[in-house]
């Protein structure tokens, strides 16, 4: 009788295994620069964010699809445009998946409204779908994430800049961070790395 309980144990253990066992890590080329791989991938928490349309966006939004996100504002002067550009050009490459979808994040709620969202994200592409939400949801959402931002200047006023990581996150269909971009961000380098990260991970 003792034998068997282990041996349904010993069973049991290597089938848990065999279902939720992480491939091994995945190999970074030297050629592309500042793409980290979490292995295993990151876990992100419940949030509830607003979308530029005004729905409601949140875990459920992330399922099923590869996403690409940043965090950023609308206010931002270089960082924020540029990244959002070279978005926009990795959307218009062959060989993506037809599940993908490109978030910005604002880290400024207070003045990054729905409406302002909307007229921001649309300009760079009609498909991008821009988010915010309380400074509660939106640390929430950042802080497993490794998103690191500060106001700089009177926050009572509309006087003042976001400083911000600029990283641009890849996000796996069941919702979880798999693998983030380090700036300066380049059309070549987030295509080959986006690339590397869902044909190794799909």
């Amino acid at each position: 009788m003792k034998s068997n309980i282990i041996l349904v144990a010993i069973l049991a253990l290597f089938l848990n295994y065999g279902c939720s066992s992480e491939p091994e890590p995945l190999t970074v080329p030297q050629s592309i620069k500042g793409l980290i791989v979490d292995s295993p991938p990151t876990k992100l928490p419940d949030f509830k964010f607003i979308d530029h349309n005004g729905k409601v966006f949140g875990n459920a939004q992330l399922k099923n699809n590869w996403s690409l996100v940043f965090f950023g504002y609308t206010n931002c002067p270089d960082v924020c445009p540029t990244s959002l550009s070279i978005m926009d050009k990795i959307s218009k490459q062959p060989g993506l998946p037809d599940n993908m979808q490109y978030i910005f994040a604002s880290v400024d709620p207070k003045r990054d409204t729905p409406e302002k969202l909307k007229g921001f994200v649309e300009y760079f592409n009609a498909k991008f779908i821009g988010v915010t939400g309380t400074k509660a949801e939106i640390d929430k959402f950042q802080e497993p994430l490794g998103v690191i931002y500060d106001y700089d200047g009177d926050t009572n006023s509309d006087d003042y800049v976001v400083n911000h990581f600029a990283a641009i996150y890849i996000i796996d269909p069941k919702g979880r961070e798999r693998a983030y971009v380090l700036p300066p961000h380049s059309e070549k380098q987030m295509n080959e790395a986006f690339k590397l990260v869902y044909n190794y991970y799909k």
